[in-house]
């Protein structure tokens, strides 16, 4: 298939890469590949890095979506003072054009493992995916492979001379003319060539929200302070049982702790706030928290729920999360109104009722009132009962049955 772009204007979508790459920055990208996947008006994607390396797990996500591409990717080192250093070189070279501004650099792309033997083990690896994706995008294998056993670095120049990237330009307008009628094929096997344009529009996908918090959380630095104030928070927990916000507080930063430093994934999280969310609306019956709870839940639900969501083929919107959400919050609050008035007003909704007494124990009175069982406090304390004697139920007070002798 072949794709030949004569027009007055292209489409550029840029998606930035700045800052560590951790599971969040594969999640950020993943959703905006999936969001354009068939939008057939852009013509080329833009992945602009600024980036001192990170996770190769993510880095190596991040490729696969490059290959599973409809749309040629061009990477750029952007802007002025930036790059693309440890595992952000890769994302570099794995662009169908991959090029960099002025006074940037590449390179140093050493795993770093404190057991030789696994340090051996992956650097191995390493090196057998940079030979793939060398030979995928006609790279230089021998100058790349200088980066990961001796951790070199090159400048712009350097990169450009020793075949590391393809381009060197001041300004992003600059590569589309230095690529008109240059034949670039994507691994979907789609040949695209691009003739003649007047102008280029470029479409910025920022992080939305969440995407954003988890960018943040994703920063190595704020996600080890997320475990220990969750740590600390589960000890607080444990010598004051019940007072539930340093647990609440613990569970949820300790997952988000995890998730920054990608032990856990995007969905695993999910499914992690999903169940929280179901323990905080259950506890909701059982301690009085002024809805708290309810509300706390809500919000893990529905950031749970997006999460999951995102990593369907058709995400689901967030409205529509939003409002199943609330649909299933009112259906559970009527079910907690419903237990909650049980508690206190059980089957009793006109007074008197007649209950019959079954138990007398240490001054605690316990009677049967149509199968349930309550405590009972007499209307006159100076009235005696005795087991078996059947009562008058006067009313309810503090799920308390108050009692009075039959006449």
């Amino acid at each position: 298939q072949t794709k030949i772009i004569n027009k007055e204007t292209i489409k550029v979508l840029i998606i930035q890469i700045k800052g560590p790459i951790t599971p969040a920055t594969t999640w950020y990208i993943k959703n905006k590949f999936d969001k354009h996947k068939n939008n057939q008006d852009i013509d080329f994607i833009m992945i602009t890095i600024d980036s001192e390396g990170g996770l190769l797990s993510s880095m190596i996500d991040i490729v696969k979506l490059f290959f599973n591409s409809n749309h040629p990717i061009i990477t750029l080192v952007y802007p002025q003072g930036s790059r693309a250093a440890s595992a952000a070189m890769f994302i570099l070279i794995a662009g169908h054009i991959s090029t960099m501004t002025e006074s940037t650099n590449t390179g140093a792309s050493t795993p770093l493992v404190q057991d030789p033997t696994l340090q051996n083990k992956i650097t191995q690896d390493l090196l057998a995916f940079t030979r793939n994706l060398c030979q995928k995008r006609n790279k230089n294998y021998e100058a790349i492979k200088e980066t990961i056993i001796n951790a070199t670095s090159y400048t712009e120049k350097e990169a450009l001379s020793k075949n590391v990237i393809d381009l060197i330009v001041q300004q992003p307008n600059q590569i589309f003319e230095k690529i008109k009628n240059k034949q670039i094929v994507t691994d979907t096997m789609i040949e695209v060539i691009l003739k003649n344009f007047q102008k280029i529009e470029y479409i910025k996908e920022e992080p939305n929200l969440i995407e954003s918090l988890f960018l943040f959380i994703a920063n190595p630095s704020i996600a080890y302070f997320l475990l220990t104030i969750g740590f600390w928070a589960i000890i607080i927990e444990l010598n004051h049982p019940g007072s539930l916000v340093p647990l609440i507080v613990g569970i949820i930063c300790l997952s988000l702790g995890l998730f920054g430093l990608g032990i856990i994934s995007a969905n695993i999280l999910g499914i992690i706030l999903i169940i929280f969310s179901f323990i905080l609306m259950l506890l909701e019956l059982k301690i009085q928290s002024y809805g708290i709870l309810t509300i706390t839940g809500l919000i893990t639900f529905i950031i749970g729920s997006t999460l999951i969501f995102k990593h369907i083929y058709q995400p689901l919107p967030i409205g529509i999360i939003t409002l199943t959400s609330l649909s299933f919050i009112s259906i559970f609050s009527y079910i907690a109104y419903a237990v909650l008035s049980y508690k206190k007003y059980g089957q009793f909704q006109y007074s008197p009722k007649i209950g019959k007494i079954v138990k007398i124990e240490n001054g605690k009175i316990i009677v049967n009132a149509e199968g349930v069982l309550w405590q009972a406090i007499p209307k006159n304390p100076n009235t005696n009962f005795q087991i078996n004697e059947e009562v008058i139920i006067e009313k309810i007070e503090n799920i308390n049955l108050i009692i009075d002798k039959k006449q």
